[in-house]
């Protein structure tokens, strides 16, 4: 179905193809939903998932299509299948605009402001015109993104902050691998300001202050022991990948699915009312 050149297809494909982000933002609105006991509803998990989809497909299909000294080996998978992929993301925008017209209106008109926010931010970055580093919008509009459709998540901000000093740690381990090509494009990132030494000192002590903080909540009983679980597993998971050594195409899909362990929550729920 996809062309591609001398590789092992499979595991190349989920992360060309974005289904590990789709996978780990399915993950993280379950971690949530459980954590604040806010079910949400099949329309907009659908919405969110397509939407993230898209969203990740068009970046990837952006980045193939600049002219640049060297394409990258996802860049030649996407300008190989260029019929497949236009027909995947307009398909997917199709889908994202029926479900947002159709079931999702109200929750579009209620974040609205993150909406037109995320426009402007994305606009600056596409231009090279943000004054602030890209890791730090990522990690900060992934973040409200996913706790948009829980209102009160603002009133737990431990469990938000160590979530979103994951979802940092996890930016800059994946970021690092594409140092090349923000020196290439001029995009404004840390990379280009902070060694590589430096950005490995730094993603450690985050790695290691959001698990030490997670286990304060827990110890103080501000976290039941699900939420600790899949969180710290993910931390964790994080920690071994970023230690280990392995190729930059196995390394980044392994980082996008550190968010796994967050589906433990609503396995334990799961297998707790079997009888």
């Amino acid at each position: 179905m996809f062309r591609m050149t001398q590789q092992n297809r499979t595991p190349l494909v989920v992360s060309y193809l974005a289904f590990d982000v789709v996978i780990s933002v399915f993950a993280n609105l379950s971690y949530f939903s459980f954590y604040f006991r806010n079910t949400m509803n099949f329309s907009l998990v659908l919405f969110y998932l397509i939407s993230v989809w898209a969203l990740y497909l068009l970046d990837h299909y952006w980045d193939a299509k600049k002219k640049t000294f060297q394409k990258s080996s996802r860049s030649i998978f996407y300008l190989q299948n260029e019929i497949l992929i236009q027909s995947i993301i307009v398909g997917s925008i199709l889908i994202v605009g029926g479900l947002a017209i159709l079931s999702e209106w109200t929750f579009i008109k209620q974040n609205f402001a993150f909406l037109f926010s995320f426009a402007i931010c994305l606009f600056l970055v596409v231009t090279n015109l943000s004054p602030v580093p890209k890791e730090f919008l990522v990690t900060f509009f992934y973040t409200w993104g996913i706790l948009l459709p829980f209102p009160n998540s603002m009133q737990h901000i431990t469990i938000v902050f160590i979530f979103s000093l994951h979802v940092f740690n996890n930016v800059l381990i994946t970021y690092q691998m594409d140092r090349e090509w923000d020196k290439e494009q001029g995009t404004f990132t840390l990379n280009l300001w902070v060694s590589q030494k430096w950005m490995d000192r730094l993603v450690s002590i985050f790695l290691f202050l959001g698990l030490v903080i997670l286990t304060f909540q827990y110890g103080f009983h501000t976290l039941d022991f699900e939420f600790f679980l899949g969180m710290a597993l993910s931390y964790l998971w994080l920690l071994f990948v970023f230690y280990s050594s392995r190729s930059p195409s196995s390394k980044k899909t392994l980082s996008e699915l550190s968010y796994l362990p967050m589906f433990v929550p609503q396995i334990i729920f799961f297998f707790s009312g079997l009888p």
